[in-house]
């Protein structure tokens, strides 16, 4: 594993605006939540809403069960024996569900970009960690980062436990 730092500005801007981004998202993705009653989860990559976590579950009649995160979705087609009553439930829940769905698309390779690279598929093998602290951009990967300064693993681990406390 090497240890990578920078305080380029147009990398921190890239990973600003990423961050930026995503805080946007996840607004929007807790308002339509709530509109449900619930909490809205987003996946990291890509970021897009996971699913509601209801507290207790919503019932299975409109919505999916529980996966095992606690995420539910509504369901596209009624249980067996469904009413007619439920039925129309559903497809109202339908309806509302991707009428206020967030549809919001992130860049979530502007940092790779200003990094020299085309995107996260080229750490695909080698992987790649980075945290922002204290104006520079810290990064963990077996790839060579020829537009960062290599830096010992000790800066590192420094940097990174200032960074969790």
């Amino acid at each position: 594993m090497s240890f990578f730092k920078t305080n380029d500005p147009a990398v921190l801007a890239a990973w600003h605006a990423e961050k930026a981004a995503k805080a946007e998202l996840q607004a929007e993705i807790d308002a339509f939540a709530q509109r449900f009653g619930g909490e809205g989860l987003m996946y990291a990559d890509p970021p897009v809403l996971a699913g509601i976590k209801f507290r207790p579950t919503m019932p299975r009649d409109l919505w999916r069960a529980p996966d095992n995160n606690g995420l539910q979705v509504p369901r596209s087609s009624p249980l067996k024996g469904a009413t007619a009553e439920t039925k129309a439930a559903i497809k109202a829940l339908q309806a509302e569900w991707t009428e206020h769905l967030p549809a919001r698309k992130i860049d979530t390779d502007g940092v790779y970009r200003a990094l020299g690279f085309n995107n996260s598929l080229d750490f695909f093998l080698e992987g790649l960690s980075l945290f922002l602290h204290d104006g520079f951009l810290y990064a963990s990967t077996r790839k060579a980062m020829p537009s960062m300064t290599e830096i010992l693993g000790s800066e590192y681990d420094a940097a990174y436990t200032a960074f969790r406390s």
